[in-house]
């Protein structure tokens, strides 16, 4: 965990601590421990390899939306990047897909989970 800084080293610890027997920690429980912290999404992919280093699972909530939101979100972006010629932004990002900031950030982090 060195390349983690040492507040989200702690959160790993934490969700460590907390975790289940079954060694699984939902991405909820990841986004609720971040809280309010500014973390970045390849510091929140570098603490998902952290847990999953340790030998837990980081897992999607059981949501009836999220693989729709998932696939409008990825079209979004797509047709975004073609039109800006650039990586869109999350404001971006909703106004094309219509979905609330966290639905697109919950989306995004199922992809990441999903590409593991």
């Amino acid at each position: 965990m060195s390349e983690l800084r040492a507040e989200l080293s702690d959160v790993v610890e934490a969700l460590i601590a907390a975790s289940r027997d079954d060694r699984a920690i939902s991405l909820d429980a990841l986004g609720d421990a971040i809280g309010t912290r500014t973390v970045s999404y390849p510091e929140i992919d570098a603490m998902i390899g952290a847990l999953e280093a340790r030998g837990y699972s980081v897992v999607a909530p059981d949501r009836p939306h999220g693989e729709r939101h998932l696939r409008e979100v990825l079209a979004a972006a797509r047709k975004l990047s073609s039109e800006l010629g650039r990586r869109p932004n999350l404001a971006e990002i909703c106004a094309s897909s219509g979905l609330e900031l966290e639905q697109v950030k919950h989306a995004l982090m199922l992809a990441r989970v999903m590409q593991r």
